[in-house]
């Protein structure tokens, strides 16, 4: 895999989106562009996993107990499948904005591995991947990735990557990581 494998086509993306409007609803968190599904105790803290890796509380696997208030839910049935990976999180993606340019944590040797559930996408969302870093004068080529609802990804984010929503619609993921050693490639 150098970007992205597709893990799972069966997802139920009209169910998680039912689930997911009425979730953010329910919990008064419309004005969050990342939502922690998972927490150390389970305890509804929907902010602790948010933000940049180097300020966490805690390292990412410690956040792996699905948040309370999702308990029966298609998310929490979605995040207990793939249960290899931990700090579950749901992103969204304003229309017309971007990510920056950056790469997630290389620990040792081994790759960042997120798995990404697109809840609401449209056709001008991308996930890009950089082949190096760019420098004045030198052309690279960037892959672009569309991740497709109904369709669960293994996307390897160790290296140069951000994400771009050209279109106006906000783009959701369901997202989460786990670590694999770079030798089991």
């Amino acid at each position: 895999m150098e970007y992205v494998r597709i893990a799972d086509t069966d997802i139920n993306h009209k169910l998680l989106h039912q689930q997911m409007e009425q979730f953010i609803s329910d919990q008064s968190l419309e004005n969050l562009s990342q939502i922690s599904l998972t927490s150390i105790a389970g305890d509804d803290d929907w902010e602790c996993t948010v933000g940049k890796l180097h300020l966490l509380d805690h390292p990412e696997r410690f956040y792996s107990v699905i948040n309370k208030s999702l308990s029966g839910t298609y998310i929490h049935e979605l995040i207990s499948r793939y249960s290899k990976y931990y700090r579950w999180r749901l992103l969204r993606l304003t229309g017309r904005s971007c990510y920056s340019v950056h790469s997630d944590r290389n620990a040792g040797d081994k790759f960042n591995i997120r798995l990404h559930i697109p809840v609401i996408t449209n056709p001008d969302a991308f996930l890009c991947f950089y082949p190096e870093k760019p420098s004045a004068g030198k052309d690279l080529n960037i892959r672009h990735e569309h991740l497709i609802a109904g369709n669960s990804y293994e996307v390897n984010t160790t290296g140069l990557h951000s994400a771009i929503n050209y279109g106006i619609e906000d783009r959701y993921h369901i997202v989460g990581v786990r670590y694999e050693n770079s030798n089991n490639r």
